[in-house]
């Protein structure tokens, strides 16, 4: 009677075993180095991060002041990929509004960045990317900033950091690694001293018409601050995020995600005046990107 139940349970657990096995073998790939240009397509891509009731403290000069910050960032970026060696970047927005109460003084200001409205043009020469002004007219009082700017822009496509952060083998839904916190977008302006970065293979799921890898992250970092003002102050992030990536094109197409930041050092509030700051508040933050045309239908 044993014998004729376990030959009857046979088949059924042939069946499991093999679908595991086959649903285990199917694996994609995330990133991998020197990833093509989407040539001849455009997208958009559409940013959003905000820091709600940050709370401030100051000491200067045997005076403490207290008071809370609200600060959001717009952008809104058009890539066009002309060829492998050219992209047309227009920034149609980039703009951050802040709002503070200090010691009982409110202030509230809008900062428009001098590169909105203006079109850069990426270009490739001797297997490094350059990027110039193309259309617009930038201020001398500005120049500064928008040179930072075509700095940063020519470094995020220099330094691709995706096959360090989702690795170059092959990956099943399901699994889970560890990554340098110094690879997480964001931290090229920070000194990363330590901490941690989990990255973890939910799911494939539709999305904008096309098969995508759906990511959970969780990290917590700890570094310094490395702008002149403020260099060496403390700084820590501790947060969770979702990913929705293409499987096609190998890029972000969905990021989602919020944390909680804590600052504390020394700052230069003028030339040869230092005052001890501390910061605590939560930061939230939206990216989305798509094809201009499916971008502009969404609008």
């Amino acid at each position: 009677m044993r014998l004729l139940a376990g030959l009857m349970a046979l088949p059924l657990l042939s069946s499991s075993l093999f679908g595991q096995a086959a649903v285990e073998q199917k694996t994609y790939l995330l990133a991998k180095e020197n990833n093509a240009l989407p040539v001849k397509e455009k997208f958009k891509v559409i940013k959003r991060m905000a820091t709600t009731d940050a709370k401030i403290g100051i000491e200067v000069a045997d005076q403490t002041m207290n008071g809370t910050m609200n600060n959001s960032n717009k952008e809104e970026i058009i890539y066009d990929f002309l060829s492998e060696d050219q992209i047309r970047v227009t920034y149609e927005k980039k703009r951050s509004l802040e709002k503070s109460t200090m010691a009982g003084n409110e202030t509230d200001e809008e900062v428009i960045d001098p590169s909105e409205g203006k079109t850069i043009l990426l270009e490739k020469k001797d297997g490094k990317w350059v990027a110039k002004l193309e259309k617009g007219k930038i201020e001398e009082a500005d120049q500064e900033s928008f040179d930072e700017t075509l700095k940063d822009l020519a470094k995020e496509f220099n330094e691709d950091g995706d096959p360090q952060l989702y690795g170059t083998e092959p990956r099943k839904v399901g699994d889970s690694w560890d990554v340098d916190p110094k690879a997480m977008p964001g931290m090229e302006e920070f000194d990363v001293k330590g901490g941690n970065l989990t990255m973890t293979f939910v799911e494939v799921k539709d999305f904008q018409g096309e098969p995508c890898a759906v990511l959970k992250t969780s990290f917590k970092i700890d570094a310094e601050m490395m702008e002149k003002q403020m260099k060496g102050m403390g700084v820590s992030f501790a947060g969770n995020g979702r990913v929705v990536r293409s499987l096609k094109y190998l890029t972000d197409y969905k990021f989602t995600g919020e944390m909680k930041m804590k600052m504390s050092g020394d700052m230069e509030i003028q030339p040869g005046m230092n005052a001890k700051m501390t910061m605590t508040g939560d930061m939230k933050i939206d990216m989305r990107m798509a094809k201009a045309k499916e971008a502009a239908k969404a609008e």
